[in-house]
């Protein structure tokens, strides 16, 4: 079939006829499509991506667990010693929440 007689088949009031050309013109486009292979890039993250990620949020929940259970004086005494009246006062949990967001950050980037 001729680009004409196609484009005049896909013009038709006919439903056969316009279905018949449009099944005529995949198959053309089928043939058009190069069979050579090709290499597809990985666009996954490493191995180790998940683990790390993972591992962050056990680590910061397990930061926040051991500053609610020591009153705030571990893991790091610091805060208490030196910043009991202000905003300061509530570090450890600070640092475990921000180690939580970043393992929760990175496993919203794997893939």
């Amino acid at each position: 079939m001729s680009d004409t007689d196609l484009r005049h088949a896909l013009r038709s009031g006919n439903p056969a006829k316009r279905a018949r050309a449009l099944e005529e013109q995949s198959r053309a486009a089928a043939n058009r499509v190069s069979r050579t292979p090709t290499k597809v890039r990985d666009t996954s993250s490493p191995r180790w991506y998940a683990p790390t990620m993972v591992s962050l949020l056990v680590i910061g929940l397990l930061w926040v667990v051991i500053t609610y259970l020591f009153q705030g004086q571990y893991p790091i005494p610091y805060f208490q010693e030196n910043h009991a009246s202000d905003w300061l006062l509530n570090g450890n949990l600070y640092i475990g929440f921000l180690i939580m967001m970043v393992g929760f950050l990175g496993l919203l980037r794997w893939r």
